[in-house]
């Protein structure tokens, strides 16, 4: 049976931590490219939409063979959640016709998902018995966290005199935000990406390294050192 499966790329021209970030050039390519080519090249997701206020995003993102959607300057701000983007993108591809079955979210800022993540995440739903899926990774290394009481003075979240080895800690898996997939009918009832139901969520596993998440001048460099990596290691 045939599925008809939307990618959403939210994709604003604003951003505080690095000015045009969703086109800055990464290797040589806008960031916004990788999210829109995992996409096309997964061979699962029927119609990838970037939705911007932007006129230069829409632009570069219809250049690397997106289609796109005028995002209403008040979905446009810094403090704008990700759903009601994605309810609105929604509504005007239904507008044209195109009725998805299932709906994903691809970030911009997560330039090493990957086509084979992608189309083993959409299996998880649209093969399996679950009405979302999620991209996830385990970190490698553990910090041991601190918090500020009422007071201002830190508080250790673990004893210090009594603190576990690594190899003991049941390390949590982490949500890395790069790719998720829900059925259309349950995101528009519930306006929540994981269709309401954290029971029936599937997780796909990233690397903590495919997981990097782009928000910093830093994040951009380190980026960098991992494409030239991989590079020299033959797997780009």
């Amino acid at each position: 049976m045939k599925h008809n499966i939307l990618a959403i790329i939210p994709a604003r021209g604003g951003s505080k931590g690095v000015p045009r970030k969703n086109i800055k050039l990464l290797d040589g390519k806008p960031l916004i490219s990788y999210a829109i080519r995992a996409a096309l090249d997964s061979g699962v997701i029927d119609k990838v939409i970037v939705s911007t206020e932007d006129e230069e995003i829409e632009s570069i993102a219809e250049k690397f063979g997106a289609e796109t959607v005028k995002r209403p300057l008040e979905l446009a701000g810094d403090k704008v959640l990700t759903e009601p983007v994605m309810l609105d993108t929604l509504d005007q591809v239904k507008k044209t016709g195109f009725n998805p079955d299932y709906v994903c979210l691809i970030q911009c800022t997560s330039p090493f998902l990957t086509p084979e993540v992608i189309r083993e995440a959409v299996s998880r739903v649209v093969d399996g018995s679950f009405d979302s899926c999620i991209t996830i990774f385990k970190p490698d290394g553990y910090e041991f966290k601190w918090r500020k009481d009422k007071d201002g003075r830190f508080i250790p979240e673990h004893d210090p005199e009594n603190r576990p080895r690594r190899q003991e800690l049941d390390l949590p898996y982490h949500e890395n935000g790069a790719f998720y997939i829900t059925k259309a009918d349950l995101f528009e009832k519930t306006k929540n990406r994981f269709g309401g139901n954290v029971a029936r969520v599937a997780a796909v596993e990233m690397s903590e390294k495919d997981s990097l998440q782009i928000d910093s001048q830093y994040n951009f460099w380190l980026a960098e050192q991992i494409m030239k990596s991989n590079k020299n290691h033959g797997n780009q």
